[in-house]
Order: structure tokens, then C-alpha cells, then sequence
């Protein structure tokens, strides 16, 4: 090999390690998924929405809705909530049946029906829930997915069924302060979203108000 071909595989060399970054790059961008727009505020709770591919469903788009907060209380007190019979109707609105069926310490089911406003119809979801400990009673996340049961959860014409899946993360950062983080899929309604949207950040937002209140005490 003479003197003059070297430097010319050398330039070659770098230039294909050059195309082939860009394109690598180019490719993980397309793959990223896309960011939160944030839709709605009220300090200390930050609504975000973005649209996304439903779990489990390449062919689907869904809304997944990203509800950011702080709570001034324990991580027990939240999750105490989050499964308590008794006071779910404290802090979810237009609830008119719930119910838990515990499964272990960790995993339990749940069905809920709800009276939502016009003009959406009354909805019915029927999910199992999923609690890991991230870093002992510090830091947790519990998954919920909807699941189909004929028996504890019977389909009925009368209600839309919703399929969903979602998730909260508590972190206990201070003694009596937990960042949460709730986020939630659900697949896209046949109504306009110029009528929907108003509905379902305004109903997030007052419940998670609702549930902040419960859990301080207040």
C-alpha cells in the first residue's frame, strides 16, 4: 500500500463513522417518545398531556395525562387512600360504585363506575393494581392495567367500559412531604377533544385537590 492511499482510507474511515452517527441519531429521535405539553396549573399541581402509543397496542393512540404534585403528609397515608373503601368517595367526584378486591399485600383488583357529565357517558373500569417498593418505604410505584373478569366484572351495555393503564410514584423527600407523580393512558374517545378535554382536566385536577386535602388532614 503506497503513501497517498492511507490518508484517504483515513478520511473515508472517519466519513462513514460520521454517516453512520447521524443516522443512528436520527433513528433514536423518531423513536423517541414525544414530551409533555403542560395543559393546566394551579401550584402545587401541574397537569401535562401528550399522545402516545397505548401499552400493548402499537396500532393505538392514547392520551396519557401526567399529573405532577406535592402532599404535605407519609406515603402509608396516600396509599391508605388510594384503597379504602370507605373514603374513596371523599375525593373522587361522580364515583357511584367502587370496589376493592385485595389479592395479596401487594396486588389487589378494582372496580369503579362513574357518572360523567355530558357529553360523555357513564364509564366503568375494572383494573389491577401492582405495588413495588423502590427503595424501602422511601419510594414506591404502584401499576394499574385494566384487566377483564366475566365474573367480579361483568361487561354491561349500559356503561362504556374503559381500557386503561397507569401508574403512581410516591417519593417521601422530606418527613411530611411526598412528591407524586400519577400518570394515566386511556384509549381515545369518539367525542371531539374541544369537549372532552375541558372534562377530563378538570376533573383531575379537582381530584387530586380532593385526595392532597384527605391526605394532609385538612
Amino acid at each position: 500500500m503506497n503513501m497517498i492511499s492511507r490518508p484517504f482510507e483515513l478520511v473515508m474511515t472517519i466519513w462513514i463513522s460520521l454517516i453512520l452517527l447521524f443516522v443512528t441519531s436520527g433513528l433514536m429521535a423518531q423513536q423517541a417518545e414525544p414530551a409533555f405539553d403542560l395543559v393546566k396549573a394551579d401550584s402545587p399541581v401541574y397537569i401535562y398531556e401528550r399522545w402516545v402509543t397505548f401499552p400493548g397496542k402499537p396500532d393505538v393512540q392514547a392520551r396519557e395525562v401526567k399529573g405532577d404534585f406535592v402532599v404535605a403528609s407519609t406515603i402509608p397515608k396516600i396509599l391508605e387512600l388510594l384503597r379504602d373503601e370507605s373514603r374513596i368517595s371523599d375525593w373522587q367526584s361522580h364515583l357511584d360504585e367502587f370496589k376493592v378486591y385485595p389479592l395479596t399485600d401487594s396486588t389487589w383488583l378494582e372496580y369503579s363506575l362513574h357518572d360523567i357529565p355530558w357529553p360523555m357517558s357513564d364509564q366503568e373500569h375494572f383494573l389491577r393494581y401492582e405495588l413495588k417498593k423502590i427503595a424501602a418505604d422511601h419510594e414506591v410505584v404502584i401499576t394499574f392495567q385494566s384487566q377483564e373478569d366475566s365474573k367480579l366484572a361483568p361487561l354491561n351495555d349500559s356503561y362504556t367500559r374503559l381500557e386503561l393503564a397507569g401508574s403512581w410514584h410516591l417519593v417521601q423527600v422530606e418527613p411530611n412531604r411526598v412528591n407524586v407523580s400519577y400518570r394515566i393512558f386511556s384509549t381515545p374517545s369518539s367525542i371531539p377533544r374541544f369537549l372532552t378535554d375541558p372534562i377530563v382536566r378538570s376533573n383531575l385536577m379537582s381530584t387530586i385537590k380532593s385526595l392532597t386535602k384527605l391526605a394532609e388532614g385538612k
